[in-house]
C-alpha cells in the first residue's frame, strides 16, 4: 500500500450511524485523528486488551491515508499496538445509480457515506472481531451538521 493525496479537509467533522455510533475526524498539525464513540455524547470507546494486557481510548488516534488491497482509497486508523494492526479503515463513497463508488476529494459532504471496514491484525487468529469489537457493527456513517 501507499499514501496518497485526496481526503478532504471539508470531510472532517462529526459522522454518525444508524445505531448512533460516532465518529470524529479532525484536521490537525499531524494530520487527521479519529475519535469513536457510541453515541454523540458519550466517551470514546475503549480498544480490546492489546499486548501488554491493558486498553487504550479510541480517541484521537492517527490515521494514514491509503490505497488498500483493491485499490480503493480508505483512511486507515492504528486502533491497536502501531505497525501490528487491528486497524479501522474508513472509506469515503457517494451513492449513485451504480450503488457506491469511492468519492473523489471535490464531492460535498452531504453526500459521503462513509463506509467503515476493519484489517487483518493481531487478534485475527484468535477473535471474530479483529481486536476492535467496538468498531461492530460496521454501519454507514453519514455527516452530521454541528
Amino acid at each position: 500500500m501507499r499514501s496518497i493525496a485526496g481526503w478532504s479537509t471539508s470531510w472532517t467533522g462529526t459522522w454518525v450511524a444508524a445505531d448512533a455510533k460516532t465518529v470524529r475526524l479532525s484536521h490537525g498539525d499531524c494530520g487527521i485523528t479519529v475519535t469513536v464513540s457510541p453515541g454523540p455524547d458519550q466517551p470514546p470507546y475503549r480498544s480490546a486488551p492489546l499486548l501488554d494486557g491493558g486498553t487504550k481510548r479510541i480517541e484521537n488516534l492517527p490515521t494514514s491515508l491509503l490505497v488498500d488491497e483493491a485499490g480503493r482509497q480508505c483512511l486507515e486508523v492504528e486502533a491497536g499496538v502501531p505497525g501490528l494492526g487491528p486497524t479501522y479503515r474508513l472509506y469515503a463513497a457517494v451513492r449513485d445509480a451504480a450503488g457506491l463508488s469511492i468519492a473523489r476529494g471535490d464531492v460535498a459532504v452531504d453526500r459521503i457515506v462513509l463506509i467503515p471496514n476493519t484489517a487483518i491484525g493481531l487478534y485475527d487468529d484468535f477473535d471474530d472481531d479483529l481486536g476492535v469489537p467496538w468498531a461492530y457493527p460496521l454501519s454507514p456513517l453519514r455527516w452530521r451538521a454541528e
